[in-house]
């Protein structure tokens, strides 16, 4: 009897011990199997989405956004001719260094006297009729009308320089007018002072009431423009 009870409890010693081993398995293999499934899992993304972080170049465009500075460049006007298209130069301006053959186009032949040229004579090589240029900005002093040269504008600039435009018609201003470079003041024409120009625009350009030679100015600006001695 003795021997039956202490056999009983050996086995249920024993089982209880193969339980435990049992329950201990089933946990340690729970246990491997959680561990091998999180390490599995795809990590976490921790880029930020696009646009929520400026890029280097969006950071490095916006450092060079600065303002812009808009002020209009000064254009500084040069004195233009006082004509558009091809010409011939009728008549040159007089002086002493020219060769012979030059100081023949500075000497104007009206039929009663050789007069020397103070100005530059200006034509189309068909001898037709065009407009005629102020060749700066400036303001209509004065306005005449005479039998020998035809109709002569004067326009007075800056810095004490007057430019005289002569054999006009169309007069296309007023005394007393502002002009720009480049407008139209009046039609080229012919002149009993100068016949052999034809249809021609002669032009003369002073400073301080002396006369320049209108060929050293154009291309100049009015600073640049050095009076005659």
């Amino acid at each position: 009897m003795k021997e039956k009870i202490k056999r009983f409890f050996i086995e249920k010693k024993e089982l209880l011990i193969f339980i435990g081993v049992v329950v201990f398995v089933f946990a340690a293999v729970i246990g491997i199997a959680s561990l091998a499934l999180n390490n599995t899992e795809d990590p976490v993304d921790e880029t930020p989405p696009t646009g929520d972080t400026p890029s280097q170049d969006d950071s490095q465009a916006n450092t060079d956004n600065e303002p812009v500075d808009e002020t209009p460049v000064e254009v500084v006007e040069k004195f233009i001719l006082p004509l558009t298209g091809d010409y011939v130069i009728a008549r040159t301006y007089f002086d002493d260094s020219l060769s012979d053959e030059e100081l023949e186009a500075a000497v104007i032949n009206n039929g009663i006297e050789m007069v020397t040229s103070t100005g530059l004579s200006y034509k189309k090589n068909d001898n037709s009729s065009f407009e005629v240029l102020a060749i700066y900005d400036g303001v209509i002093q004065s306005i005449e009308e005479d039998e020998l040269c035809g109709a002569t504008i004067t326009i007075k600039h800056a810095n004490n320089i007057t430019s005289v435009y002569s054999s006009l018609k169309n007069l296309n201003v007023a005394v007393g007018a502002v002009v720009s470079q480049g407008d139209v003041i009046a039609t080229a024409s012919e002149s009993i002072n100068d016949p052999e120009a034809g249809v021609h625009v002669h032009l003369e350009v002073m400073n301080n009431g002396k006369y320049l030679n209108p060929m050293n100015i154009f291309g100049k600006e009015i600073d640049e423009i050095v009076e005659t001695k």
